[in-house]
């Protein structure tokens, strides 16, 4: 008689991911193995999954200034929510609300991998005006 379920092996579902995570890494991915930090190594965020099936994600850099002009304002802000969906290795956001207009009614599509407490998401590959980069995040449990 076989065991057909691997020792230590588990099917991710949403249950996995309900709670509050706190941002500790944004980093992008580039094609050559590099690892690029846009926002440097200080970074605030909160990523919220409830059991109701809906998402909310807020994150910046940490010393993010609010008195910089408008015309040299990078994406140094990034703001989210609606309902979520797990299926295998991804969870996928459908944003209903966003700080970005052309999010709006999007599937946001991430890969997923959980590390002890924390979770790492990131994206597909995404065509930059330098090559094509994936976006990883690193969110860590809030316990309390």
């Amino acid at each position: 008689m076989s065991n057909t379920k691997e020792a230590g092996t588990h099917h991710t579902t949403a249950s996995d991911f309900v709670g509050t995570w706190k941002l500790v890494d944004y980093s992008f991915l580039r094609e050559d193995g590099t690892v690029e930090k846009p926002w440097g190594d200080h970074v605030v965020g909160y990523l919220l999954y409830s059991a109701e099936g809906y998402m909310s994600g807020n994150l910046s850099p940490a010393g993010r200034r609010h008195n910089v002009e408008k015309a040299s304002r990078k994406r140094d802000y990034i703001a989210y929510a609606g309902p979520y969906t797990v299926e295998g290795d991804t969870v996928t956001h459908h944003v209903e609300v966003s700080l970005f207009p052309n999010w709006l009614g999007t599937a946001q599509l991430r890969y997923h991998k959980r590390e002890g407490n924390r979770l790492i998401l990131r994206t597909p590959p995404i065509p930059s005006g330098d090559g094509v980069v994936a976006v990883q995040l690193t969110w860590e449990k809030v316990v309390r």
